[in-house]
């Protein structure tokens, strides 16, 4: 989900990219949904999803010349969706006698924890990995260095920042605040292991736009991630500072990630399937923010049922979420609220 909230294009220039980023964000509605509570993969895919995602930003990202401008133009297309959806939600538990006041510091601490719409934490964190990125990646400096040099350095920095993170997130949770206790403000806490994901995506760019589907190294590649996952019993959840086991993760996530752009690429053979996919690339931003709510909201109407059932709902609340971004973007009021960066939107597709 790399450009969550740029203008959709009806026909991408790397198709199995664009499938690959409706994917991810499926992955996150499915880890969401109750039916990931009936299926062992859940645990696998929870490792490499969300690493997945920041890849998948850093693969077009390239050098900004005015780092404020990049930064404002950032915080615009990210925090205005962030703090309305929020704000109003606010809004609506103070009118019912809450406490607006802790429940707006919350929103400005700003991780899963502190927020009433717990997906959201996400956008604030993109902006801060999107900055981060920009003044990373500026011209000099790490990408003056030999490709292998890169390399090294963004896997020792993706060791080294899990054991860090490992070693701070106990000293998060005794904290006598009930803020800090879910970890620094916008999740700059793991800041370090998004920004190596994302600059692996930035290094990986070649590997991943040429990328041929082979069904013997998807084989190979899912084979290899599933016995990395058990075997070691990873563990990745950003949102509650889980990372486990860091010294090992990261060449267990790039598996995972050579293993969905296989699954990519084979999705991008079959052409109904490849095109759901784009069109939830398309609307990821929306799918982030209402998949959720849709979820209970659907639970609560269909009551307690088996796997199909749940199926069901996991897929009615993707349909529903796109639905609800496609009237979004067709109302210029509520556009600018979700989306300010964009200045046009077709009428019709």
């Amino acid at each position: 989900m790399a450009e969550m909230l740029a203008k959709p294009l009806p026909k991408p220039h790397y198709p199995h990219i664009a499938l690959a980023r409706g994917l991810s964000i499926v992955l996150v509605a499915f880890g969401h949904s109750a039916l990931a509570d009936m299926h062992a993969a859940t645990d696998a895919l929870g490792v490499v999803r969300m690493p997945f995602f920041f890849l998948l930003a850093g693969l077009f990202f390239s050098s900004q010349p005015n780092i404020l401008h990049y930064s404002r133009q950032k915080s615009i297309a990210l925090l205005t969706p962030y703090f309305f959806v929020l704000t109003a939600i606010g809004i609506k538990q103070w009118l019912s006698g809450g406490d607006f006041a802790a429940y707006m510091a919350g929103v400005l601490y700003g991780n899963g924890q502190t927020i009433a719409w717990t997906p959201l934490w996400f956008l604030p964190h993109l902006f801060l990995l999107y900055t981060s990125a920009a003044l990373l990646l500026r011209p000099g400096g790490f990408t003056a260095l030999k490709r292998t040099q890169q390399f090294s350095l963004v896997l020792v920095w993706l060791v080294l920042s899990g054991v860090v993170l490992g070693y701070f997130q106990p000293q998060f949770s005794q904290s006598t605040s009930l803020l800090l206790r879910s970890g620094l403000p916008w999740g700059a806490d793991f800041l370090p292991l998004s920004l190596g994901y994302f600059t692996l995506g930035y290094l990986l760019k070649q590997q991943f736009t040429q990328a041929r589907f082979s069904p013997l190294l998807l084989l190979m590649l899912t084979g290899l991630f599933a016995v990395l996952v058990f075997a070691f019993s990873a563990a990745v959840d950003f949102n509650l500072r889980l990372y486990t086991p860091p010294l090992w993760l990261p060449f267990i996530i790039v598996t995972g990630c050579f293993m969905l752009l296989q699954w990519s690429l084979l999705f991008s053979k079959l052409p109904l399937l490849s095109d759901a996919f784009i069109l939830c690339g398309r609307y990821s931003l929306y799918i982030l923010i209402f998949h959720v709510f849709l979820q209970q909201v659907l639970q609560r109407l269909a009551g307690s049922g088996g796997v199909l059932l749940q199926l069901a709902i996991l897929l009615g609340s993707i349909v529903l979420s796109i639905a609800a971004g496609w009237f979004i973007r067709r109302v210029v009021l509520l556009r600018y609220c979700f989306e300010p960066g964009v200045v046009r939107v077709k009428a019709a597709r």
